[in-house]
């Protein structure tokens, strides 16, 4: 495996060239749309299990943001060194969001912990002894951040994802979402 090591301030990020390691662009794009197609199909059958939705999304914005990042030829394995990439604050980052879809990728993270360890999404919860469910206010967060995200990697590398049935009341009628199709 050939590798050059990039150095950013108090941080080292390793990228990788030739042989790519994990998944490429194409099957990262893939996964996202099999995770929607899942996605889809839970809301529609069992939809009260926003947990599970919730942690859905996150999943399938983590292939998107993936593929993004395989597009530089980069490749990391824990959440922390992704974040650092994204982040659009980070001067010398070839692979820096635009603010807003970082924020939702953000947020999605944060509502996907929440989910998965009845976390307090807003801070590391280190010493409350609440858990903190997943309600369908934050399926509706989830969605409106997702859509996004599928909003702006469908257009910077014009890929095309399919419409999803979606039930959510916590979602107006009014508001426009991209990709899901509320009924």
């Amino acid at each position: 495996m050939l590798r050059k090591v990039i150095t950013y301030p108090c941080r080292i990020i390793t990228k990788y060239l030739r042989h790519n390691l994990l998944a490429n662009f194409d099957e990262h794009i893939e996964q996202a749309r099999k995770n929607l197609a899942f996605l889809s199909e839970v809301n529609q059958k069992i939809a009260n299990y926003y947990d599970w939705q919730v942690t859905i999304c996150f999943y399938t914005s983590l292939h998107l943001v993936n593929a993004h990042l395989s597009k530089h030829n980069l490749q990391y394995r824990k959440h922390n060194d992704v974040n650092y990439a994204l982040n659009p604050f980070v001067q010398l980052s070839i692979s820096k969001l635009p603010e807003e879809e970082y924020d939702c990728y953000m947020s999605l993270q944060r509502l996907s912990r929440r989910s998965r360890y009845l976390a307090n999404e807003k801070d590391n919860n280190l010493k409350s002894t609440q858990a903190f469910l997943t309600y369908e206010k934050h399926l509706s967060k989830a969605i409106k951040h997702l859509d996004k995200l599928i909003y702006f990697f469908a257009t910077k590398y014009a890929v095309s994802f399919d419409n999803k049935d979606f039930t959510c009341t916590e979602i107006g009628k009014g508001e426009k979402l991209h990709y899901f199709k509320l009924t």
